[in-house]
């Protein structure tokens, strides 16, 4: 029937994105956690300080489109249309690279890292970092500066969401918070009622995921005093560094029937 093809389609897309060393395994039953808060603080910290670097340097931040459609709509009724559309085309970009992930899921898959093999979305997120640095410097095109970093952060931010345990969400916290803030609200009430507590790796995570974003600004605000736009080519090595050498350094060690099991964080 037409309704079992559909859930057979999205059964199949669901599978692409599963980890080989870890299949279907969430997060609360993952051993090597603390490898994944570890993934998470870098990936926030590097997406903290191009942010921080752009909201300086090309006025806005590019790794989210909430603000950037309300300051979009705030010019228009200004009567700005030419920075409206700047705006806009900002979050058009960063939506793009969620698009570029989508039909590239094997290049974009939040399990490489973990598997010990590079991630080419993540690789491809920095040289557009670069590629935004020299447009800026040395083409003096700032706008077409903001639009390369929004799409490197759509695609490090659709990658890192690809990750079969848990979407990491690397360039923002706000969804992480809600669900967070949602599983401490459940595990009140649980203590409460005599329930047993569910485990509350999440709001680990997320805890991990906005001192990274804090790290990440401040590391911006001292840097880009000093560097201008070339500050971004700290965050740029950094995202290039967990895209190909991170992985060989996190990988579990493997035996013939798979991945040694880590003791239980």
């Amino acid at each position: 029937s037409c309704c079992s093809l559909r859930g057979s389609r999205r059964v199949a897309s669901f599978e692409t994105m599963t980890s080989s060393l870890y299949p279907k395994v969430p997060l609360d039953k993952r051993p090597d956690f603390y490898k994944i808060l570890s993934v998470a603080g870098l990936y926030t910290i590097i997406s903290g300080m191009i942010n921080g670097i752009a909201v300086v340097e090309l006025t806005t931040p590019v790794g989210y489109t909430s603000g950037g459609c309300v300051n979009a709509g705030r010019f228009y009724a200004a009567g700005d249309m030419k920075q409206g559309s700047k705006v806009l085309a900002m979050c058009t970009l960063y939506y793009a690279g969620g698009i570029l992930a989508g039909v590239w899921p094997k290049g974009c898959d939040g399990d490489l890292v973990f598997e010990g093999k590079t991630s080419p979305g993540m690789l491809l997120s920095s040289l557009l970092v670069l590629l935004g640095i020299w447009l800026k410097r040395h083409r003096e095109r700032p706008t077409l500066a903001m639009q390369c970093w929004a799409l490197s952060q759509g695609l490090m931010n659709a990658t890192s969401s690809s990750f079969s345990a848990v979407p990491m969400r690397a360039t923002h916290t706000a969804g992480g918070q809600t669900d967070a803030a949602m599983s401490l609200g459940k595990a009140f009430m649980n203590f409460l009622r005599g329930e047993v507590v569910p485990c509350q790796r999440k709001v680990y995570l997320n805890a991990i995921c906005c001192a990274g974003m804090i790290l990440g600004g401040l590391l911006a605000g001292k840097t880009q005093k000093k560097y201008g736009c070339v500050a971004a080519l700290f965050p740029a090595g950094a995202l290039a560094f967990s895209a190909t050498i991170l992985p060989r350094m996190i990988a579990p060690a493997l035996t013939e029937n798979g991945p040694i099991e880590e003791k239980k964080k």
